[in-house]
């Protein structure tokens, strides 16, 4: 079974993020940043947790320490929790959000992702976000 996590169960696929072979070369660094300081200002607004941040030219991806710290950007911003089958006792969640809508009309994706314990208690506002 693949830990790739898009090809975890219930991929969102309502969303096409920019496929990172069409951005130009010359322009992925300008893109990443781009991300980067939407997210950073989403995360100046909210005091969402994020530990850890890694910017990319299609979308930004956050690791959090707990799924307690997730729940908090479930409630904050919504969306959708995926759940990756279990590898040596673990299962990875992650939540697929966005940033708000900014002037040009166009949205930042978020991954934010936390490692779970398998038989680990989780809230039922992550349960009820999970993609079925």
């Amino acid at each position: 079974m693949s830990t790739n996590p898009i090809d975890f169960p219930g991929r969102f696929t309502g969303h096409a993020p920019v496929p990172l072979h069409t951005v130009p070369a010359g322009r992925r660094y300008e893109a990443t940043s781009d991300n980067r300081i939407a997210v950073e200002s989403l995360l100046d607004a909210t005091s969402l947790p994020a530990p850890v941040i890694v910017p990319g030219p299609d979308r930004v991806h956050v690791t959090v320490a707990d799924i307690d710290d997730l729940a908090e950007w479930v409630l904050a911003r919504g969306g959708r929790v995926l759940v990756s089958p279990q590898f040596e006792g673990v299962r990875t969640y992650v939540l697929i959000t966005y940033t708000d809508q900014r002037a040009d009309g166009s949205r930042v994706e978020v991954r934010v992702s936390c490692a779970v314990p398998e038989g680990a208690a989780v809230m039922p506002e992550i349960s009820a976000a999970v993609a079925r």
